[in-house]
């Protein structure tokens, strides 16, 4: 790679993110050593998947652990262990059950000497220890913390693997996730230098950023200058910048459905903590996770095959982030290389060229065994994509991004979501499995696939979503999946995913007067979770436009018609044509020319950087890294008026003193040149179509674009948190 200067960038600045899993494992390790003999782990269940993903049970047992469990309300016997170790969130209702079994242990145990040790992941509260110690068991248990920040699932995306992000942030209030991504975020910097410059978009992008710039004061403060706190005082020569996009930025894009071969696979199986768990003909082919137990349930999870997805898999780590009309011609032409692969062996006449295709085989025979995996994932979505219901709910997706009326069949095909609810529905996405069975060539009518359709027809019609409508599909909803919904439908439209015509009219109204006191003290925004300048609001403050959506997809140009699907040159290529706003406010700042279009104004394109025509993908053709955040959001103003939340725009100075901001500046923009990489910071959610159109970038930039989230989600686990579900009776 090549810096602006002509020297070679070293390839030492190059972010190794695997690095981190390392680091998350011998944290791990170091807990478990604190207690020594035998040992029963206990794991909250949206714990568990992450921390398989740090360290297999083989490495668990060399460190003396003999059993593990789930959290479950009721008894746990772990038998004769030495120590119980409990890993889970930091939630009230789950320390209540672990106070009742560790009473129930201390009670019914002849061993005086078992220890408990309860790490609360990732940081400790204040209100789980005072449940603890009302509950009587605080000095029975000794109480910690596990560092469980961004687990690296590939080698290009960070995820912190917290379930319900965006519930939390803007229905519940609850701003913990925040604080845990910007203590992630401060370990990266800890080893890799501080980011030159910190950008983003939404009121919780801003809260972050704050938070960051007020921690890293902090460091500078203390004096600590050995290890990782050096490395956090000094300006990164990895990272030229990093940019927070909160998800209230861009609702549409989880709602819409993926078409990738990730997105798809995620949209049929559901992918969960990097894995598929199915039965069937997909399965078969698949190797078969580890499983244990007795009767039924043995003989059930004898018959589910675990499916690892990750870049190991040569074969996915070629097509996954390819739109999946082209996946089946890259199928048929790896397996005609592979079967060309195994002729070879008829040409093998000497010694040495048959000892040469020996060697070759096990490669050989690991790649025919993925083969057979992805034709039958293939072979199951391509079912589901040629159904009439799939077609006619992508078209009446790709009509309402287009800014498209919908017919009256389109309008019928409403009705025939609500006539055929369906309440026991798998959702794939939620859950964790489809239990063992093999997806239905018809996607089932769940509460979940109806609410996606209606949000995303209320975002994209906006002040021509008519009262009436609304009232007849809240009706409809209520009649057909249960009165419970009346929360679900409360909710979503308190966060603006389906909003009332009528409040929506009141929310524009008084949008621009919502405002709280501000303790002029930003540094508590943090550590509170309270005190922000602004109330975080999913809907613009002051908007010039009446259907921001609108004006967007023109300004931003979002809806490409002339999409190469195959042969991808615009990041539109994920949706078929659209564009995610997320990926699009990413090219803004890289003065992207994808963003130009004939309807932009002459101020616009003046903006964007003089590479040409984006088709001609001229970061490839000559070599130069033409990625990174140069100018922020200058120029945009338009644009970023119309989404909502804060805009941030923040360049971090080496020093905290005035003298040596301008000669920071320098420094900044010296070294953001030179960067090789960005990290792009997603609060709320990340889809695999935000990630592959992120890959498709780094290609065409010869820059890297590394994705950090909070949750990889679709648009089931995104709607999940906010559906009320149904009494237990």
């Amino acid at each position: 790679m090549q810096t602006t200067e002509g020297s070679t960038l070293e390839t030492v600045n190059e972010p190794n993110l695997l690095q981190l899993k390392d680091i998350l494992r011998d944290e791990l390790i170091a807990i478990l050593e604190t207690i020594r003999g035998s040992k029963a782990l206990v794991l909250d269940k949206e714990v568990s998947g992450a921390l398989s993903m740090i360290v297999d049970f083989g490495l668990l047992k060399e460190h003396g652990v003999e059993k593990i469990f789930l959290l479950e309300a009721g008894p746990l016997d772990t038998g004769a262990t030495k120590g119980v170790f409990y890993f889970t969130l930091p939630h009230v209702q789950k320390m209540k059950i672990i106070a009742e079994q560790v009473k129930a242990g201390l009670q019914a145990s002849s061993d005086a000497t078992k220890e408990y040790s309860l790490q609360l992941v990732p940081r400790r509260t204040l209100i789980c220890e005072r449940v603890l110690e009302e509950e009587g068991v605080l000095g029975d248990i000794a109480l910690g913390e596990y560092h469980m920040d961004f687990i690296p699932l590939e080698d290009d995306v960070l995820s912190l693997e917290l379930p319900a992000t965006f519930k939390e942030l803007y229905l519940d209030g609850d701003f913990s996730s925040v604080q845990y991504t910007a203590r992630a975020l401060m370990r990266l910097q800890g080893l890799f230098g501080f980011f030159p410059r910190i950008v983003g978009k939404g009121d919780f992008a801003q809260i972050l950023a704050e938070g960051l710039t007020r921690m890293r004061l902090e460091l500078m403060s203390t004096g600590l200058g050995g290890g990782n706190a050096s490395n956090a005082l000094a300006i990164s020569s990895t990272f030229d910048s990093v940019v927070i996009i909160d998800r209230a930025v861009d609702l549409t894009t989880p709602l819409l459905t993926q078409l990738t071969y990730e997105g798809l696979i995620s949209e049929v199986f559901g992918i969960n903590d990097g894995s598929i768990t199915l039965g069937g003909s997909a399965g078969t082919a698949a190797t078969q996770g580890g499983a244990s137990g007795s009767g039924s349930d043995a003989q059930a999870a004898a018959k589910r095959k675990r499916i690892m997805l990750n870049s190991s898999d040569g074969i996915y780590r070629m097509v996954r982030s390819m739109n999946f009309s082209a996946v089946g011609n890259m199928l048929s032409k790896m397996s005609r290389q592979l079967q060309d692969s195994y002729e070879s062996r008829h040409k093998a006449k000497t010694v040495q060229e048959i000892r040469s295709f020996v060697g070759k085989l096990g490669g050989l025979q690991s790649e025919h065994q993925s083969l057979k995996t992805h034709v039958s994932l293939a072979e199951t979505i391509l079912k589901r994509t040629q159904t009439d219901d799939f077609s006619s709910i992508l078209d009446i997706e790709q009509t309402l991004v287009g800014g498209g009326d919908l017919t009256r069949e389109q309008m019928a095909c409403f009705d025939k979501l609500f006539a055929l609810a369906d309440l026991q529905a798998p959702v794939p996405g939620v859950g964790g499995e489809l239990k063992g069975q093999t997806p239905p060539a018809s996607s089932p009518n769940s509460i979940h696939k109806v609410l996606r359709l209606l949000c995303l027809y209320s975002l994209w019609r906006g002040s021509h979503f008519k009262q009436k409508t609304y009232d007849a599909w809240y009706e409809e909803i209520i009649a057909g999946f249960g009165f419970h919904h009346t929360f679900t439908l409360d909710n979503l439209d308190k966060v603006g995913l389906l909003a009332s015509p009528s409040s929506a009219k009141a929310a524009a109204a008084t949008a621009s007067s919502q405002r709280v006191a501000s303790a002029n003290t930003p540094d508590e925004s943090l550590t509170t979770g309270l005190l922000t300048t602004t109330m975080p609001s999913t809907r613009p403050r002051n908007p010039v436009h009446t259907n921001q959506l609108s004006f967007l997809r023109k300004t931003l140009n979002l809806v490409v018609g002339d999409v190469r699907e195959s042969d991808p040159d615009d990041v539109s290529f994920v949706y078929s044509g659209y564009a995610p706003i997320s990926i699009r406010l990413l090219q803004c700042l890289v003065r992207d020319p994808a963003v130009y279009t004939t309807n932009t104004s002459s101020r616009y394109a003046a903006l964007l950087r003089p590479l040409g025509d984006s088709r001609s993908r001229p970061a490839q053709r000559d070599g130069h890294n033409m990625g990174g955040v140069k100018s922020g959001w200058e120029g945009w103003d338009d644009v970023l008026s119309e989404l909502p939340g804060e805009t941030v725009d923040i360049v971090q100075s080496p020093s905290d003193r005035d003298a040596d901001a301008a000669i920071a500046d320098e420094m900044v923009k010296r070294l953001g040149e030179k960067a090789p990489a960005t990290l792009v910071v997603f609060l709320g959610g990340c889809t695999f179509t935000e990630i592959a159109a992120l890959r498709l970038l780094s290609q065409q930039h010869n820059h890297r674009y590394i994705a950090a989230t909070t949750q990889i989600i679709n648009g089931n686990s995104f709607l999940d948190p906010l559906i009320q579900k149904p009494p237990q009776i």
